[in-house]
């Protein structure tokens, strides 16, 4: 391995586990035979092999400390493309600090801190710099604030799950240049207003659920052009008025869960599925 990345890599093990003393049980933790458990490595093109995934908290991949904290340092390594943290951050109150110049330089395709209860603070608009990112996973945390117009910026996304927070506010119109979006949870939040028109451009979305939040209003018309929507949750919100007769479009659509709403229950048949509707 590059010395330098060897050393960031033994910061970071030191900073999130205390299993072993890391420099001396696995010196070299990228050759074959001697590697860890929760670590990937990649010959690169030049002579060395590359850290691209990191696997913390779920087994058997290395337990997390009681005191550790979100490792900031994972974005200066530079082939990095996969980062998990697992009930890793419970105890010591963290937040996911980012610095713009390091992600810029980032492969990151995969990016995972779930059940992480220490995790607080607001997510930063840093994080549009992940260029790469396919998958963003934040989801049973207690992140708060307003969900980052900038987010809306990492048009490589396909999975996107916020869900299990403490989020405020609107959902960005932005969010419609999430285009190759195939998965969007925000559920679990207290997001408010009305559901954006834009959210009918996500053509290629499969999974909607933005369940058990504070949003009103009416649903969009255009949602009639979630074509390859599978399953959409809209359930214990605020949303009120009438259905959209475009809903009979979605022939993919298997699941449509719309109960403890106040919207008016009319029309049934506009679908040829079973729908919940609320009183």
């Amino acid at each position: 391995m590059d010395p330098a990345e060897l050393e960031i890599l033994f910061k970071i093990m030191e900073s999130m586990s205390s299993d072993k003393p890391w420099r001396i049980t696995y010196p070299n933790p990228c050759k074959s035979g001697s590697s860890w458990m929760g670590i990937e490595c990649k010959p690169g093109n030049d002579s060395h092999l590359h850290v691209t995934r990191l696997d913390f908290g779920s087994p058997p991949n290395p337990k997390c400390k009681i005191r550790s904290t979100f490792p900031s340092q994972i974005f200066d390594l530079p082939y990095l493309q996969a980062a998990f943290f697992t009930k890793c951050f419970t105890h010591t109150k963290t937040m996911l600090t980012i610095s713009q110049f390091k992600l810029f330089k980032s492969k990151l395709q995969q990016l995972s801190l779930r059940s992480n209860l220490a995790i607080i603070g607001p997510i930063p608009p840093q994080i549009s710099s992940l260029k790469s990112l396919q998958i963003l996973t934040l989801s049973q945390n207690r992140l708060t604030g307003p969900i980052p117009k900038q987010i809306c910026e990492l048009t490589s996304l396909e999975h996107l799950d916020l869900s299990y927070n403490f989020l405020s506010g609107i959902i960005p119109n932005q969010l419609g240049g999430l285009t190759n979006l195939v998965v969007l949870d925000f559920s679990y939040n207290s997001l408010t207003k009305q559901i954006p028109d834009t959210i009918g451009k996500l053509s290629m979305l499969q999974k909607l659920d933005l369940s058990s939040n504070l949003l009103a209003g009416s649903l969009p018309n255009s949602i009639e052009k979630l074509i390859s929507l599978v399953f959409l949750a809209l359930s214990n919100n605020r949303l009120k008025g009438n259905m959209p007769k475009g809903l009979a479009k979605l022939q993919n659509l298997q699941y449509f869960i719309m109960d403890d709403n106040p919207m008016r229950e009319q029309q049934a048949e506009v679908l040829s599925l079973s729908i919940m509707v609320g009183d």
